[in-house]
C-alpha cells in the first residue's frame, strides 16, 4: 500500500523512488489522506502505471477528486465512517488527526504494528533535509512544530482548551510504537508531539512564525 502520491513538480524523482522499490503493477492500494496538491500530484499518473491499484479514500475526498477532474470512479474504494480496512492481513483503523487543513483528511491506525499515521498533524518547519527525529534538538522540534501548526491549522489557536485536551488523551491512549506524518521524519511514540501541541495551544500565527520561517517556506516553493 502506498500512502499519497506526492507533488506534481516532484513527479520524475517520486515515481523513479517508487519504481525502485516495488513492481506498480504489484501495487493494489493508494491511500489518499485528503485533496491537497502535495497528497494527489501523482495520482493519474500512477494510475496508468499501476493498473491494478484501487484508491482509498471517503464520501467528501471522492467528491472534491471528481471536482478536479483527478482519479478514477471505477478504482476508488470508499471508506464508511469507523470502517477497518483489512490489508493483506494488516488491519487499519481510520483515525481523525487531531488538526488538518482538509475536512475530508483521513489517517490510519495499524493495529498489528502500532503505527498510527496523522496526515499534516506534527508536521514541523524544520532548517534542512534530517533523516530522524532523534537528531532534531528539542528546542528545533517544539519552534518547528509550532511554527507549522499554526500555518496549516490557524483555527487551533481558537480551539477549547479542554476539547484539544480530549482529542490528544486519545492519541496517547492508542500508545502507537511509531507516528508517521506527512511532514516529519519518523517519531517512536506520540507522547512528546501532543506535548508540544498541548503546551503550546493558544499561541496564535502572529506568534509562533517567524520571519525565518517564513523565509524557509518562499525557499521551498520557490
Amino acid at each position: 500500500m502506498l500512502v499519497d502520491t506526492g507533488l506534481a513538480s516532484l513527479s520524475g524523482d517520486f515515481i523513479g523512488r517508487l519504481e525502485a522499490e516495488l513492481d506498480l503493477e504489484d501495487l493494489r492500494w493508494i491511500w489518499l489522506s485528503h485533496t491537497d496538491a502535495d497528497h494527489i500530484g501523482n495520482l493519474n499518473r500512477l494510475l496508468s502505471a499501476a493498473p491494478n491499484a484501487q484508491v482509498i479514500t471517503n464520501f467528501l475526498g471522492a467528491g472534491k477528486m471528481g471536482m478536479m477532474g483527478v482519479g478514477a470512479a471505477e478504482r476508488l474504494r470508499l471508506l464508511e465512517p469507523g470502517e477497518v480496512l483489512e490489508v493483506s492481513g494488516r488491519r487499519l483503523h481510520q483515525v481523525r488527526p487531531p488538526y488538518y487543513d482538509a475536512p475530508e483528511t483521513m489517517g490510519f491506525l495499524d493495529s498489528d504494528e502500532r503505527v498510527l499515521f496523522t496526515v499534516d498533524a506534527f508536521g514541523a518547519l524544520l532548517p534542512g533535509m534530517v533523516g530522524d527525529i532523534a537528531e532534531v534538538p528539542a528546542a528545533t522540534l517544539r519552534e518547528g512544530l509550532v511554527g507549522w501548526s499554526s500555518i496549516d491549522a490557524p483555527w487551533l489557536a481558537h480551539m477549547d482548551g479542554m476539547a484539544l485536551a480530549a482529542i490528544l488523551n486519545h492519541l496517547n491512549d492508542l500508545a502507537p510504537a511509531h507516528v508517521l506524518s506527512g511532514h516529519l521524519p519518523v517519531a517512536r511514540g506520540i507522547d512528546g508531539l501532543t506535548g508540544i501541541i498541548r503546551s503550546a495551544y493558544g499561541r496564535g500565527t502572529s506568534d509562533a512564525v517567524g520571519p525565518e520561517h517564513i523565509a524557509h517556506i518562499e525557499a521551498a516553493i520557490g
